[in-house]
């Protein structure tokens, strides 16, 4: 076919298209003004219907007087047949969509929980939890108790010589201690209310080890670190107690299983 013939045949489509789509827009709007005139008219809407039903009596009448009634039937019988087969697949269509809607919403609200389910902090999941050092605890101690707590925490883990020296001049170490092989440990306790960045934990890094000769350098935050801290400590090797490391610890964990540091090597 010519490139001619294409463009013949797409315009003419194009022509087909429009006349469909007025003819349907006319159709629609005939049957939306004869609705308003209805409510309007009640009375005039009745007489006309039954005007109309008398005529489709009487034109049934003719037909089957006249024998045309068998040729029109057989001319509009494929013609209902596929509009009655469009109708009743729309049907089916919308009774599935209705069905599987109202199957989901009832599962949804038969498997829904029978009252909230409360959020487990990090400790709850433990199998052991002692009253005493918990995280709710550890958030409402004053930063001298919540040097107190780490220093009770070493004590229970088997540390000997655990002492608190946080204060004025302390150089960055708030507990000291030794392990079971006399390895010095220099514990840093930081009670912020924001995660604890670069600056303090270069400072912490600076006095550890030169300082206090520290041989497991470990600092707690409570609310954890950003995340150029966590790289230094990383690069510097420090050891950090974020908040969920914080609650095992606390939750009966070794400080050495929390750290995965080995507790019989030096």
């Amino acid at each position: 076919m010519t490139p001619q013939g294409d463009s013949t045949t797409e315009a003419e489509s194009n022509r087909i298209g429009v006349a469909l789509f007025v003819a349907v827009l006319a159709v629609a709007v005939a049957v939306w003004q004869g609705v308003i005139w209805a409510w309007a008219n009640p009375l005039a809407a009745a007489g006309a219907l039954a005007c109309a039903g008398v005529l489709i009596v009487a034109l049934r009448w003719v037909l089957v007087r006249t024998g045309l009634d068998r040729p029109l039937r057989r001319f509009l019988s494929p013609l209902w047949a596929l509009v009655w087969a469009g109708i009743t697949t729309r049907i089916v269509l919308a009774r599935t969509t209705v069905t599987d809607a109202i199957t989901d919403r009832l599962t949804h609200w038969a498997s829904r929980p029978v009252r909230p389910v409360p959020q487990p902090d990090p400790a709850a999941s433990y199998e052991f939890r002692p009253v005493g050092y918990t995280l709710e605890v550890f958030d409402g101690s004053s930063p001298e108790r919540f040097e107190e707590l780490c220093r009770e925490l070493l004590d229970r883990d088997g540390f000997t010589d655990a002492v608190c020296v946080g204060g004025a001049g302390d150089l960055g170490a708030d507990v000291l201690a030794r392990d079971t092989v006399g390895r010095r440990v220099v514990v840093q306790c930081k009670r912020y209310a924001k995660p604890i960045g670069s600056q303090a934990m270069q400072a912490f890094n600076g006095t550890a080890r030169p300082e206090h000769r520290a041989a497991v350098p470990v600092m707690v935050g409570l609310n954890g670190f950003t995340a150029p801290a966590v790289a230094f400590a990383e690069k510097h090797r420090l050891h950090l107690i974020d908040r969920e490391r914080l609650a095992r610890w606390g939750a009966g964990y070794h400080l050495y299983d929390v750290l995965e540091v080995e507790r019989t090597t030096s």
